[in-house]
């Protein structure tokens, strides 16, 4: 069954990437982070983006599995609001 993932990466890629993640949705959300948002089919699909997040040498912030989610995370807690 398809998941939701959210994954952060330092730096800023283009929309032009998307094809080559997967298909997941590119946005920069703060700073110079790039969010890749979107469902994919399994955990090897994955595995898979993450390689390719390893081979161009790119900085991996966070991995989220679940719903989108609206905010930033709570400090006190490390919980997203």
């Amino acid at each position: 069954m398809p998941e939701h993932y959210e994954i952060r990466i330092r730096g800023h890629l283009d929309a032009g990437w998307s094809d080559w993640f997967a298909g997941l949705a590119l946005t920069h959300p703060r700073g110079d982070e790039t969010l890749l948002a979107g469902e994919l089919p399994d955990q090897a699909a994955l595995h898979g983006l993450l390689e390719r997040i390893r081979d161009l040498n790119l900085t991996l912030l966070s991995v989220i599995c679940g719903g989108p989610t609206t905010g930033g995370s709570n400090s006190e807690t490390g919980k997203r609001d």
